[in-house]
């Protein structure tokens, strides 16, 4: 899958330099230092690690992305998802920006820094689901990438329904979860975003179920064929 070439930079530069800045950090802290790598709902560093906590990000980045490769090329409708290049790199892009932010504030941390992130989480998280939301629309049918509900795989214009709506619904809930996060209200900016995220997933399989039921028989086994 080729991505869009500035999305490609971007991502690369924002994961280089996370890679360049923890091994930095890793060579400068002490053996014994300790490093915030849980934030409560008012951005308080509440969990603490030593120094191995650097790597916690970078394995699961690796892991993950290894994972989703795989997935990928032995995904049935891989053309699928080609063709859904330019959303899904807008997708990589966030995450890219996601682990780079995040990994951030654990190496912050460790030099004294970082100990509220009050505002950063909520703007932060914010961002990132009004860009998937933006992406979903554009997602073709898969087994690996979207909603993948039974009937959203059965059914390519449930699926198309359900990724319509989710975005739609995910943009409002970013732009909510970042606005108040700019106010200074961690707390609220954190709840709306976990309420929005469970009522716009139950809105999602709704949606999925009425779209597929409604679609005559004929038309879903064409389509499968």
């Amino acid at each position: 899958m080729e991505l869009n070439p500035l999305v490609r930079a971007v991502s690369t530069v924002a994961l280089a330099a996370t890679a360049f800045f923890t091994v930095a950090a890793f060579m400068t802290l002490p053996a014994d230092a300790v490093l915030a790598v849980h934030w409560d709902m008012n951005g308080v560093a509440d969990g603490f690690a030593g120094r191995e906590a650097l790597l916690i990000i970078p394995i699961t980045t690796v892991v993950v992305g290894g994972l989703l490769w795989l997935a990928v090329r032995y995904d049935p409708k891989r053309a699928n998802i080609a063709r859904s290049a330019d959303a899904l790199g807008l997708v990589v892009m966030a995450l890219a920006l996601l682990v780079a932010v995040t990994q951030s504030a654990i190496i912050n941390s460790g030099f004294g820094e970082a100990a509220r992130l009050d505002h950063a989480v909520p703007v932060v998280a914010g961002a990132l689901f009004a860009i998937l939301g933006y992406a979903m629309p554009n997602i073709r049918q898969n087994y690996t990438i979207g909603v993948r509900l039974p009937w959203t795989i059965e059914s390519e214009v449930a699926w198309d329904a359900s990724h319509r709506f989710i975005g739609g619904i995910w943009i409002l809930i970013g732009a909510v979860t970042a606005g108040l996060g700019l106010l200074g209200l961690s707390a609220a900016a954190i709840l709306a975003l976990l309420i929005g995220l469970t009522l716009s997933i139950i809105g999602t399989i709704f949606v999925a179920y009425r779209v597929y039921r409604r679609e005559p028989k004929s038309s879903r086994t064409k389509r499968r064929r």
